[in-house]
């Protein structure tokens, strides 16, 4: 009897403790990345030494002859202007982004973590360089397409001095959305010394609410605009060289066949 009545006192006490228990133990791992063990953290290890460098190397060759290119020319066009731009911004995204997990998974040094204001401010340039080349290929490719409807006003509106203005407009709208970063990320021990957010509170804002912003800013918005004005540029491309055709122009058009098929690989990429 005696045996009995302890034991129901222990699975009593169990029963209701346990889900204090557990309901703090998921308060305090939530948010927490599961990573991979064995094979697959061998595999993602290596990746990561590997191609960043390939990425970095690659992009900031790229861009600085996309800038040295761009400088040269005696006038500068919109296109220009917005091509300088994005060579600049993807630069800022390949050094900011891809440079501190490298150097984390290289020599285990992560940059981000040195003081709290290097932290915030790796994160906030990863995010609004992200995001800036994003718009930046929007501003690009409508502008594309308005060559295309309206190869003889374009002049009018696409001009170096709209092109700069544009660009201003996507860096301030940028800029300011993602100032919320600066306040709910820090260095902090809430997630093993990462940089990230330091409460719960700020984690589940971060995950929860700004990785909709995200992803909204880099795909979900940008997508749309640029599948609909490649398909014009596409359509438009089709259309002019079926009236050359009709116009037996066979001459001009042997000439610009290149260029549309440049124009048509440019809009699938």
């Amino acid at each position: 009897m005696d045996a009995t009545t302890q034991f129901t006192r222990y699975m009593t006490l169990i029963n209701v403790t346990e889900p204090e228990t557990f309901n703090t133990t998921l308060s305090n791992f939530s948010g927490l990345w599961l990573r991979p063990v064995g094979y697959y953290e061998n595999t993602r290890v290596l990746l990561w030494r590997v191609i960043p460098p390939i990425l970095i190397s690659i992009g900031t060759i790229g861009n600085g002859m996309t800038i040295f290119v761009l400088l040269r020319q005696k006038k500068m066009t919109s296109t220009a202007v917005i091509l300088f731009a994005l060579a600049l911004s993807d630069t800022l995204m390949l050094f900011s982004a891809l440079l501190p997990k490298w150097m984390l998974y290289t020599w285990g040094v992560d940059i981000r973590m040195l003081s709290n204001p290097e932290c915030k401010a790796i994160v906030y340039l990863t995010y609004c360089s992200t995001h800036l080349s994003s718009w930046l290929i929007v501003a690009f490719t409508l502008e594309r397409t308005a060559c295309v409807l309206f190869p003889h006003k374009v002049r009018l509106g696409c001009s170096p001095r709209n092109a700069g203005f544009i660009i201003v407009t996507i860096v301030l709208a940028v800029v300011g959305i993602n100032i919320i970063l600066r306040v709910i990320v820090e260095r902090n021990r809430y997630k093993g010394s990462k940089c990230s957010a330091p409460t719960k509170e700020y984690n589940d804002l971060f995950y929860y609410v700004y990785g909709w912003v995200d992803f909204t800013l880099t795909f979900e918005a940008p997508f749309p605009l640029l599948l609909i004005c490649n398909d014009i540029i596409v359509v438009q491309l089709a259309r002019s060289r079926s009236r050359r055709k009709r116009m037996n122009i066979s001459g001009q058009a042997r000439d610009t066949r290149p260029l549309s098929i440049l124009m048509i690989t440019l809009c699938v990429l």
